[in-house]
């Protein structure tokens, strides 16, 4: 029976692409736009300790839909800042 576990080194060693990128990205920012939910959620059964929660959970999710949003958008092969013409410093 091979062990399931066997997959994460591929997952580790695989090459990013844009298209990775991009997905990564999007799963970043539904896993921060449902962390923010569940605290609006919970901020209406229970507020204090949701007041409790925001000063660590709310940046998490801010950073992680900026970096979501960045991954997503991404262009690697056409980038805007990069001359393929300029000689390497």
């Amino acid at each position: 029976m091979p062990n399931p576990m066997d997959v994460l080194p591929d997952l580790a060693t695989r090459p990013m692409t844009v298209e990775r990128s991009r997905w990564l990205g999007r799963g970043l920012m539904g896993v921060a736009a449902l962390a923010s939910v569940w605290w609006l959620r919970r901020l209406t059964r229970r507020p204090a300790t949701s007041l409790l929660l925001a000063p660590v959970l709310l940046p998490l999710v801010a950073i992680g839909i900026w970096a979501g949003f960045t991954l997503n958008v991404l262009d690697w092969d056409e980038p805007a800042d990069f001359d393929p013409e300029a000689p390497e410093a």
